[in-house]
């Protein structure tokens, strides 16, 4: 009888094994990689949630249209904010209570974000440290007259900026710097010393009446017809456009954003504190070390919401992106700059100057 070997021989082992790696390495390939499954079907459930935010969105703007006068909005903890008329509540997750930011938005898909403010005015400067109010009253009962509290954040516990009185020479709001903005070639009627205080005076009754304000979610950017808005994707308002060469555009671009309900302005520095205070209330955020935002780019990208990294209770480029004006005053030529970099800090410059750095953020305040 013969023998049978019905063993494999080496040769043929071995192009199994090559077989085997060769399909090992089609699967791997199909399933990985920038073409591969798994890619597609991450990147297909990010495409469905982008698509589920913006349809949400998209409902949110429709509701806004229909919403004819102000309201009471009460969250899902308890909490509440005005609404005003031409708004509504974001209808995106985490985007609808007041403790993570609470996001309203407009027919155009402008949106904002709810200050909570429990204490807008102080009996006097001292009081305005311990309970962080916005502003203290100079004037009378009858005829009140608000000046700004201003708080230097170098500290964890910030107490208020030495040097916040009406003195020159120091940080103040509101008021004029007197070097230029009597000069009719840089103000050219924008405004006098009375108006501005008009303007916070109007401003502080509002933020006590609502117990809050609303801010711009991203940078002022403007439409095609030159107004101010709040969108993402759009760019900055900066110095390379000609009718936003200094700050004085810049004021003036950040009061055309207009609806009955509400007063747009250029933000108020007492505005952004109030904000960073509020903000310096969660365990998980400290302004003073600009966490979250660790590694947000600084003065690099112009365009608004472009970095997850640089947001804090749903508002965006607050570390990154451009430098952003306000209406503080410091010295005879200067305003002050705050984000970009400056979160907490107060860096100023000259009024007049024009920076391809430089926008602002506007604020809304309910008539």
């Amino acid at each position: 009888m013969k023998n049978k070997n019905n063993g494999i021989t080496l040769i043929a082992l071995v192009i199994t094994i090559i077989m085997l790696l060769i399909l090992a390495g089609v699967t791997i390939a199909t399933l990985t990689g920038d073409n591969g499954i798994l890619t597609k079907a991450v990147q297909a459930k990010e495409n469905t949630e982008k698509a589920s935010e913006d349809e949400m969105r998209r409902l949110t703007m429709l509701e806004s249209e229909l919403n004819i006068e102000n309201k009471e909005y009460t969250d899902a903890n308890g909490d509440t904010a005005t609404i005003p008329a031409g708004f509504a509540v974001s209808q995106i997750e985490g985007e609808n209570t007041v403790e993570n930011g609470l996001v309203i938005i407009d027919a155009n898909d402008n949106e904002f974000v709810w200050i909570p403010v429990p204490t807008a005015i102080a009996e006097s400067e001292e009081q305005g440290t311990i309970n962080k109010a916005m502003a203290v009253n100079l004037g009378t009962e009858e005829n009140p007259q608000y000046r700004g509290l201003l708080y230097n954040f170098s500290e964890i516990d910030s107490s208020v900026k030495s040097g916040c009185t009406t003195t020159k020479n120091s940080y103040r709001e509101p008021d004029i710097i007197d070097a230029y903005d009597n000069n009719t070639k840089y103000n050219n009627g924008l405004f006098t010393k009375e108006s501005l205080q008009n303007d916070y005076n109007n401003m502080i009754k509002s933020v006590n009446e609502n117990k809050g304000f609303y801010v711009a979610r991203y940078e002022m950017s403007l439409d095609v017809n030159k107004n101010a808005q709040s969108k993402k994707n759009e760019i900055s308002s900066n110095a390379s456009q000609t009718d936003t060469s200094m700050w004085y555009g810049l004021y003036e671009k950040a009061k055309t954003y207009n609806k009955d309900s509400v007063v747009s302005s250029m933000i108020w520095g007492s505005q952004y504190d109030a904000m960073l205070n509020w903000m310096h209330k969660d365990s998980n955020i400290n302004v003073n070390s600009e966490m979250p935002m660790k590694g947000a780019s600084k003065n690099t990208t112009r365009v608004t919401g472009s970095e997850e990294l640089d947001k804090i209770k749903n508002i965006y480029d607050l570390l990154g992106n451009s430098l952003e004006w306000t209406l503080e005053s410091i010295s005879s030529y200067n305003r002050v700059f705050r984000g970009g970099g400056a979160i907490a800090n107060s860096p100023d410059n000259n009024a007049t100057g024009t920076f391809g750095f430089a926008s602002s953020r506007i604020t809304l305040y309910i008539r």
